[in-house]
């Protein structure tokens, strides 16, 4: 099973409905994903398997990896995670 990773984008608040997905490049690591949450997980998540809400900061460092940009302002980022087989 292949982990894929990607960001889901949600219109702003609590009520706001599913917009769809950003690819995440291939090319980050799980260890500087598992980096930016670490502090946050009541038990340990190297596999970054679970879902994270992206704050500022947090998608500051992570646009880089992502094609389009992410704002803040309009919608609520959230990384997360899924399994793909990988035959």
């Amino acid at each position: 099973m292949k982990i894929i990773r990607n960001i889901e984008v949600w219109e702003k608040g609590m009520d706001g409905g599913f917009i769809g997905h950003l690819a995440i490049a291939e090319t980050i690591s799980v260890e500087f994903l598992f980096s930016l949450f670490r502090h946050e997980q009541d038990q340990p998540d190297p596999e970054m398997k679970l879902s994270y809400m992206l704050d500022a900061a947090r998608i500051a460092l992570l646009q880089p990896y992502v094609g389009e940009l992410m704002e803040l302002e309009k919608n609520d980022y959230i990384l997360t995670a899924h399994g793909q087989p990988d035959y």
